[in-house]
């Protein structure tokens, strides 16, 4: 739509806005207003691509799960541990035992 101008009545003002969207690079705009031309990008640096796989390849297969230790004990006790000892004598008479049992 055209307006006279009120400086100059012979020349006509235009507030039409040209709008030019690019193909190839999307985010990409120029505009052209009173005589000027402006340029505006918003976007990620890609081109547009029309064979792009929008899903993810599929995940990596599971490992399995690794052997755990075995409980130990504790590595710094807060109290010594107990150690329960037989008298000399005893050990010697079931060896015995069992040395007889044997024949």
């Amino acid at each position: 739509m055209e307006f006279a101008n009120s400086k100059d009545p012979k020349k006509s003002t235009s507030n039409a806005v040209v709008t030019v969207r690019s193909n190839v690079w999307p985010g990409a705009f120029s505009f052209y207003f009173n005589s000027q031309v402006y340029q505006i990008y918003i976007g990620n640096g890609h081109k547009f691509e029309n064979n792009v796989n929008l899903y993810p390849c599929h995940p990596p297969k599971l490992m399995p799960d690794v052997a755990e230790f075995e409980d130990q004990p504790e590595p710094n006790p807060l109290k010594e541990p107990v150690v329960e000892q037989k008298p000399e004598g005893e050990e010697g008479e079931e060896q015995e035992e069992q040395e007889e049992e044997d024949n």
